[in-house]
């Protein structure tokens, strides 16, 4: 079974570990961590990923926002099993949907879906055919599709029979059951939230940095999705692991993945865990979730024009996009089965 990416809450970061003087929103989020950085910069000063420039995460100039996103179509790519992508096919696609080359070969490695942009109803067609000329599996799913899915369900326990499994959520408690054969896909992935707080002094011809704070969190979490199609989302931080028995071990890195090898082995489902290793490629269609505060600083002995101005930054929507894609084009997939056979 491919391996969990191990997550721990981060601690938090020096107050002077980053320079001082930009404001907040000049800021460059790392796509991989999360954390705020100077702009200047070209890499992450804390995991070292090659950052994105603020450019970079908007839609391709090709496919402008003429329409609601609730009206557009998701183009989702899959390298064909066996089926190797030349270089210079790569380059031609990442120009096109405006991808880094590297980052887009690295996730066509991982033979996940990736969602490369949304499109017109009218773009469909010239882009599924440009992606099947290429060697892809290409799928169109209707972004109504995605953001009507139903919210998935916390589950805090799971208990097994031969035949069964049965989960009970979080709030409002309540029991879910369903078979192991209805257990049709697994979605790994993992959620952060990252929040940058900065104490500063206005005055009218000035603003003085006082303080600056940046805490994070790392959380794995799996999306289980029956023929029902409402998944059951298991949070690595707060769920009980006793299902496990004897196999249960020390660390929540351990049990999960020991938890997603027996949900695989029992039912067969499909397992899907390429959004860790995609997501500089995801911010392109569903850039992060940013939100900008500002309040009276609650620092000892705080003067009136001192403020705090709060940064925070997660990934809960990108993720929750793509569990719910992955579903979509697994319905697909189910259907096409059927009436094969």
């Amino acid at each position: 079974m491919p391996e969990a990416d191990e997550t721990l809450p981060a601690a938090p970061v020096a107050a002077s570990a980053e320079p001082k003087g930009f404001a907040p929103d000049e800021l460059s989020t790392c796509d991989s961590c999360l954390r705020a950085n100077a702009p200047t910069r070209t890499q992450c000063l804390y995991c070292g990923a090659e950052l994105r420039s603020k450019r970079s995460g908007l839609r391709p100039a090709a496919f402008p926002d003429a329409e609601p996103e609730s009206n557009r179509i998701y183009i989702v790519a899959r390298a064909r099993a066996g089926r190797s992508i030349a270089n210079s096919v790569v380059d031609q696609l990442a120009a096109r949907f405006q991808f880094k080359p590297a980052e887009l070969q690295a996730g066509i490695s991982t033979a996940g879906l990736l969602p490369l942009t949304s499109a017109s109803r009218e773009q469909v067609p010239e882009l599924l055919s440009v992606l099947h000329d290429c060697g892809f599996e290409a799928f169109s799913i209707p972004a109504s599709d995605v953001q009507t899915l139903t919210a998935a369900r916390k589950i805090r326990m799971l208990e097994f029979t031969e035949t069964t499994m049965s989960a009970l959520t979080t709030s409002p408690v309540q029991q879910l059951r369903a078979s192991w054969s209805d257990l049709v896909l697994i979605v790994l992935g993992r959620l952060q939230t990252s929040r940058v707080e900065v104490d500063e002094r206005q005055s009218r011809s000035a603003i003085k940095h006082l303080d600056r704070r940046e805490l994070s969190n790392d959380e794995s979490v799996v999306d289980l999705y029956p023929k029902s199609g409402t998944a059951w989302r298991i949070g690595a931080n707060d769920f009980d692991f006793s299902c496990l028995g004897d196999r249960k071990s020390l660390t929540a890195f351990d049990n999960l993945r020991a938890l997603i090898d027996l949900l695989i082995r029992r039912s067969g489902a499909e397992f899907n865990d390429a959004f860790a290793r995609i997501r500089p490629l995801l911010g392109v269609v569903w850039p992060l979730e940013i939100s900008t505060s500002k309040g009276r600083s609650h620092r000892p002995r705080a003067s009136r024009k001192d403020v705090s101005v709060v940064t925070a930054t997660d990934n809960t929507t990108q993720f929750n996009n793509y569990s719910r894609l992955a579903w979509s084009v697994r319905i697909l997939e189910l259907q096409s089965q059927r009436l094969d056979g």
